[in-house]
């Protein structure tokens, strides 16, 4: 740009104007900014900003989840280790729960765990459900700088309902065709008729048994069931009520629509089982020793492990390895009683121990002389050996007669419930069949 000659008028207003405007500059510098300077123009932006942050969320903290069951014969340890877990936070976390779980013994496959791990890929939360208690799971949570563990109990819903079945071939397989499990046919056949009704050989075709029982759910789902309430079984050949009743002193049992008693010295089978293999018989031809022999007990196949209980009160008098019997649990009962648990796998009780009815004492095995996995039992009176199919004859206890008007009552109420869901039974006609 060319400037104006210095003697012209243009020159002189030219520079006194650049002059003015420096000297504006300079003054602007020099005054207070309202921005960076603490002042009543701060204190209003501020006051506009601050709602704004408050508004926004804070940022949630990284967390990797790891959510599996455990796999058969799967530890805890060994399913953290899958998911490549340090050592170092298996460790802190078994530390945590050996107050509440024994993570060598407990955990059972099909066992769920979620696990949550921090940005540094330490343990934040574990939390684990057993397979068959999933109303009681294990939460553990770092509290400041620790992993602290407790169990909690998730709500139970109770519900009572009512079944009524016809038999085909067996009761098991009347009671899997409604839609329930086996496991209310062991409470059947174990818990309320386990004296006195030999399910093996008593049920014919066309034979009924009505129900009323209770149904556990967690979260509107199956847990497990309760108390059978009432059992009634009509069949050709006898007719067996079961009615659990509880006296006002706590003590409960189940009885018949009289109010005796169905418990006896003996229960009738040591073990949930779906085949005897091997009857009770003075001249049976031995499989192994291929030559006709007596074979003084039952044999019940079962697979490995299957629980093995005390069929009565008793002292266990051996609990060890036996010859052909191999490992073999034996008890003295009273009025000169014995039983014997033959070929186990496991032996869970030691000499000397007394036991009660339904204890478990072992599991079952193919130990000693046997071809298989099954349960040799024996029923000894006074040194001889008794067939166990004949134990428990004569009558049951009696309910005090105080008692006897309240049961009555109890008795009608779960009979007419059973008859107003699902029909009066009426007469059997068991040729009829359904």
């Amino acid at each position: 740009m060319s400037l104006p000659p210095r003697s012209s008028v243009g020159f002189w207003g030219f520079l006194t104007a650049l002059t003015a405007l420096t000297f504006v500059r300079i003054d602007l510098h020099a005054r207070p900014s309202a921005v960076s300077e603490p002042g009543e123009g701060l204190a209003v932006v501020q006051a506009d900003v601050a709602p704004v942050a408050a508004s926004l969320p804070a940022p949630k903290p990284h967390r990797h989840v790891i959510a599996d069951t455990l796999g058969p014969d799967e530890s805890i340890y060994l399913a953290l280790k899958r998911h490549r877990v340090s050592d170092l936070q298996i460790t802190l976390l078994s530390t945590a729960l050996s107050p509440v779980l024994q993570v060598r013994k407990d955990p059972k496959p099909g066992d769920f765990f979620r696990l949550e791990l921090d940005s540094l890929h330490a343990v934040a939360r574990f939390e684990y459900t057993p397979l068959k208690a999933p109303d009681r799971p294990v939460l553990v949570e770092r509290q400041a700088e620790e992993l602290v563990a407790r169990r909690w109990q998730r709500p139970v819903t109770e519900t009572t309902e009512t079944l009524r079945v016809f038999i085909e071939d067996n009761l098991f397989n009347a009671i899997a065709s409604t839609g329930e499990n086996d496991a209310l046919t062991d409470l059947v056949v174990d818990d309320v008729f386990g004296s006195v009704l030999d399910f093996h050989t008593v049920p014919r075709h066309g034979d009924r048994l009505g129900l009323v029982f209770t149904r556990q759910s967690v979260d509107g789902r199956f847990l497990r069931y309760g108390k059978i309430l009432m059992a009634l079984y009509e069949g050709e050949s006898l007719s067996r009520v079961g009615v659990y009743y509880e006296d006002p002193a706590g003590a409960g049992d189940y009885y018949d629509e009289t109010g005796e008693s169905l418990e006896r010295m003996f229960l009738l089978k040591p073990m949930s089982f779906r085949r005897i293999s091997s009857p009770f018989s003075r001249r049976r031809f031995h499989p192994i020793l291929k030559r006709h022999q007596p074979h003084l007990g039952t044999d019940y196949a079962a697979a490995p492990g299957t629980p093995v209980w005390s069929t009565a009160h008793g002292v266990v008098t051996h609990a060890g390895w036996n010859g052909g019997y191999g490992k073999m649990v034996e008890i003295k009962h009273a009025n000169g009683y014995r039983t014997r648990y033959a070929h186990l796998s496991r032996i869970l009780v030691r000499k000397g121990q007394r036991v009660s009815k339904s204890d478990h004492v072992g599991h079952v095995g193919a130990t000693g002389r046997a071809t298989g996995p099954h349960l040799h039992y024996e029923l000894i009176q006074n040194g001889r050996h008794i067939n166990p199919a004949s134990v428990n004859g004569g009558a049951g206890r009696p309910l005090a007669a105080e008692y006897r008007p309240a049961f009555q009552e109890h008795y009608r109420s779960l009979r007419e419930r059973l008859d107003k869901s699902t029909g009066a039974m009426g007469p059997l006609l068991a040729a009829k069949g359904p």
